[in-house]
């Protein structure tokens, strides 16, 4: 695979793992979650590398391509689901 092709990835990546952990996130009647903390906070920090890695790369290999292409496109999804991978992560951790 070529890297150029990352972003396309990483956006599909992100789009599986963000259900799995606001999902896994609820807590059932017994006051459990669905999916244990430590699990949601691996998945959770992987994500957060992929989409940073996506807008990485994609700003790289952006070059004379416009920031309205589909690629374009997929930088900006990858820097939203960050955003939102952190939040979750500030969420997620226990204090």
């Amino acid at each position: 695979m070529k890297k150029v092709n990352f972003p396309y990835l990483a956006v599909a990546l992100c789009l599986t793992f963000l259900p799995i952990i606001i999902i896994g996130n609820s807590v059932g009647a017994d006051g459990q979650r669905a999916v244990p903390l430590l699990s949601l906070l691996v998945i959770n920090e992987f994500a957060f590398f992929i989409a940073a890695a996506g807008i990485y790369i994609g700003v790289q290999h952006m070059g004379n391509r416009s920031l309205l292409s589909l690629y374009g496109l997929a930088i900006m999804c990858c820097a939203v689901f960050l955003v939102a991978f952190t939040l979750l992560g500030i969420e997620l951790w226990p204090l």
